[in-house]
């Protein structure tokens, strides 16, 4: 393993679990890279180098006595800094977060740490995990490493998850998704990122900004990998993958899908040519609703939500946030309650209106970003295009995947998104891996 970026989950763990490599070497090569990089790219707010030591030598003490202690046995994880952990608050990308108690490690984690996972550190975030860009302009921005010379977006809000697997750091990471926060950064960094149904994987101990929408998931390199990881999460037995019959994919209207940068819907529209030949019959799809109205109830019901999550902090003008963010939210405190039951009925009017018209269909498919990752210095924070095409899936509870899908003439990654319903992951991982098997 003479590269750490070119190793996967599932390599690890073979390689761990049977003692082929030690645990404590695999680790040390991360924490070597993470030593390299990080400063310059940003991806992790803290590094657990000494607890993570002990850790591998426990696994390499427990492999040499009895084997693997899991599935997951010697693999360093990277987790976005909103997950509690025994002793530690999270830190929710904020210098100011002081919404939960101290207390037991979250579920979620317990599950990695339990299938024999090492915990290498948290990773940076949009504050609040509320931006589609990955800016932080309280805590900083990670560097999308496609590009180690002009800063660019990384994408969020998972942004350091990303940039940790992107860059080598980590083999794997978890990010959570409420609006597109797996699938945009994946896209923008060239990773697999898999959102699962909503209510899947345990959210206790896991700071919330809409408990309407807020999922866990993973940021991969390969499609297996992501299996294997929502897997454990979710305690869900995953049958190996295998190819997938022909599917009907629905795919929206091409002026449905505008405005989107001419290179990602040529790349799009390529990947539709690959399913077809692949045997699936492409079908276009005309959505009940635009895209940015999906979008919009999305966004309405996570700014309510946050806003009366974080009212004190997002209401004290010391408090030193991301004046976008605060901005973001604050806009939810405009929306009363009647407003919000009243976007609740247009959202399970959009799910009923959907499941009506594209219920025949067994999977969808879309760009994952209208945009690549352009630079830090271009973005405008008062305008959300990165999530148009992924808020899609969480206002209408789709499970969803965004998979490399060839890069721009200036080398930035482009995503595919594939999306299924919710109880369709294994199908979803199997046509994602049928397509992507790397």
């Amino acid at each position: 393993m003479d590269n750490p970026s070119d190793q996967t989950v599932v390599g690890i763990a073979a390689l761990c679990g049977t003692g082929v490599r030690s645990s404590r070497d695999i680790l040390e090569r991360y924490l070597d890279a993470i030593a390299a990089g990080n400063e310059a790219l940003h991806a992790f707010i803290e590094v657990f180098d000494a607890p993570a030591r002990q850790r591998a030598d426990e696994l390499d003490r427990a492999a040499a006595l009895g084997g693997p202690v899991g599935p997951l046995h010697g693999v360093p994880i990277a987790v976005k800094d909103l997950a509690r952990l025994e002793g530690r608050l999270p830190g929710f990308g904020s210098k100011c977060y002081r919404g939960m108690e101290a207390g037991p490690t979250a579920p979620a984690v317990q599950r990695l740490v339990d299938a024999g996972a090492i915990i290498l550190g948290m990773t940076h975030m949009v504050e609040f995990a509320s931006g589609g860009w990955g800016t932080n302009y309280a805590m900083g921005t990670p560097w999308n490493p496609i590009d180690r010379q002009v800063h660019r977006v990384p994408g969020g809000s998972s942004s350091g998850s990303a940039v940790a697997v992107a860059a080598g750091l980590a083999p794997a990471a978890i990010g959570s998704d409420t609006g597109g926060s797996i699938r945009i950064p994946a896209s923008l960094c060239g990773l697999v990122g898999f959102r699962p149904g909503f209510g899947l994987i345990p959210l206790e101990g896991i700071a919330p900004l809409s408990p309407t929408f807020d999922t866990l998931g993973p940021l991969t390199r390969t499609v297996a990998d992501a299996r294997l990881l929502f897997s454990v999460l979710g305690r869900i037995p995953m049958p190996p993958s295998t190819k997938p019959r022909p599917l009907r994919i629905g795919v929206p209207a091409p002026e449905q899908l505008q405005p989107c940068d001419p290179e990602i819907l040529e790349a799009f529209l390529r990947s539709l040519d690959h399913l077809r030949a692949r045997g699936h019959r492409v079908e276009t799809l005309t959505l009940p609703m635009e895209l940015s109205a999906y979008q919009a109830i999305n966004g309405q019901i996570a700014a309510y939500e946050g806003y009366r999550h974080h009212q004190p902090v997002l209401e004290d003008s010391h408090s030193p946030l991301d004046p976008f963010v605060r901005q973001r939210l604050m806009a939810g405190g405009t929306i009363d309650e009647a407003a919000y039951e009243a976007v609740k009925v247009a959202l399970r009017n959009a799910i009923g209106d959907f499941r009506k018209q594209a219920g025949h269909f067994d999977m969808f498919a879309m760009p994952s970003t209208p945009l690549p990752a352009i630079p830090v210095s271009e973005v405008d924070d008062h305008a959300i295009p990165m999530s148009r095409y992924t808020r899609f899936g969480n206002c209408l509870d789709l499970c969803g995947i965004s998979l490399p899908n060839g890069s721009t003439a200036a080398g930035l990654p482009t995503g595919l998104q594939l999306m299924s319903w919710a109880g369709q992951e294994a199908q979803l991982l199997d046509l994602a891996e049928d397509v992507y098997p790397a």
